[in-house]
């Protein structure tokens, strides 16, 4: 398979909204099946695309790098390619080529998607700063009028019907985050609710008060018996950091803001990098210190 083929996959695999995990060698001592850049992929199904060399090395890389895919996370293994005076952090394998090469699997993840039930005040800006970030958009409302192309030229699809159908549909992949900002109450618990029996292995952002946040949590457990430990942690209810957003746009920051700070990982309670006033602060207290 040449290279052109073997990332025509992962392109491939990504638009479908599926991670891929590329294994590549990125150093080698003595002798080894292949050279330095020679790469092959893994599929979340189980594929494998190109080689890095056969047999039981190949067998090990492939499995590591399904590890890696169920992880999420990219890995550097390194493998001995003899039986004997085997490095203490290398991978023994049955060759004999006497070599030994180090493996880098990365993770390619396809970008967030925006699953938006309510194409009105809020769910513009939500749209709009995605956009800005480069992620892909779907737009849902019953109004033809706030779901249209020409308000959202964007979008990767503008669905107009019943949100919470339409969300439970098209928000499919662990990658997809569905924001229920439609405004409707029993609309928005429905989409809920659809997503959540439907399984959804994404995050759900809801826009709502507290009072209808538990309002929709309690009739999940006790309507529908949903167990939420399953499912808790990817809940945001209500939605975005609090910051004193006021206006449709300070609301759209404040949920990708949260959005973002999820996806990265980032600390919580979120701080800010200024350090302006500390660094005054010490500076005063310095030259005081000389002075006395």
């Amino acid at each position: 398979m040449y290279e052109i083929d073997l990332y025509r996959k992962v392109v491939e695999e990504l638009e479908k909204r599926n991670p891929v995990a590329i294994a590549t060698i990125v150093a080698k001592e003595g002798s080894g099946p292949r050279d330095l850049g020679a790469s092959l992929v893994v599929t979340v199904d189980g594929g494998k695309y190109g080689t890095i060399g056969g047999g039981h090395v190949e067998k090990i890389i492939i499995e590591e790098a399904r590890k890696a895919l169920e992880e999420g996370k990219p890995r550097r293994i390194k493998l001995a390619l003899r039986r004997e005076n085997i490095p203490p952090d290398a991978i023994p394998t049955n060759q004999l080529c006497g070599g030994v090469v180090e493996v880098f699997i990365n993770i390619v993840k396809p970008p967030p998607r925006l699953v938006i039930t309510g194409g009105g005040n809020v769910g513009k800006p939500i749209a709009d700063i995605a956009n800005t970030l480069g992620w892909p958009v779907v737009i849902i409302d019953s109004d033809p009028k706030l779901a249209s192309r020409q308000r959202y030229p964007y979008a990767e699809k503008v669905l107009v019907g019943d949100p919470a159908e339409l969300v439970a549909k098209h928000a499919s992949s662990p990658y997809d985050i569905a924001i229920i900002a439609y405004g409707e109450v029993e609309t928005d618990y429905k989409s809920l609710r659809n997503l959540v029996l439907k399984g959804f292995k994404g995050h759900i952002w809801a826009l709502c008060s507290r009072t209808r946040a538990t309002w929709m949590l309690k009739r999940l457990v006790e309507e529908e018996k949903v167990d939420l430990d399953e499912v808790i942690d990817r809940l945001h209810m209500p939605a975005g950091l609090d910051i004193n957003s006021d206006t449709p746009g300070e609301i759209a920051v404040s949920i990708i803001s949260e959005i973002i700070c999820v996806l990265k990982n980032c600390r919580r309670p979120v701080q800010s990098m200024n350090i302006a006033g500390k660094w005054w602060r010490a500076y005063k207290a310095q030259k005081l210190k000389i002075k006395e």
